[in-house]
């Protein structure tokens, strides 16, 4: 929370989630659209963050074994 308050924001939004019911509400507070734009940006980057942290060694063994796969065909079978 310290960082938020370091930015000095001129827009702010709030979510919460009821995980009971599943419902989520915003609000928001001196934002525009590009504001909310660029907070949409700001949390699908977070998101893809994420994924990719908690499957980074399933990540790392597709591509070692698509890197693998492309040893083993040689270059003569390449189209």
């Amino acid at each position: 929370m310290e960082g938020l308050v370091d930015l000095d924001p001129n827009a702010i939004a709030i979510v919460a989630i009821n995980d009971d019911r599943g419902i989520a509400g915003t609000q928001y507070y001196n934002c525009d659209a590009e504001d909310k734009g660029r907070m949409m940006h700001h949390i699908l980057t977070d998101i893809f963050d994420d994924f990719i942290q908690n499957n980074a060694e399933r990540i790392n063994k597709i591509l070692m074994d698509a890197e693998n796969d492309d040893d083993e065909m040689g270059d003569d079978e390449i189209e």
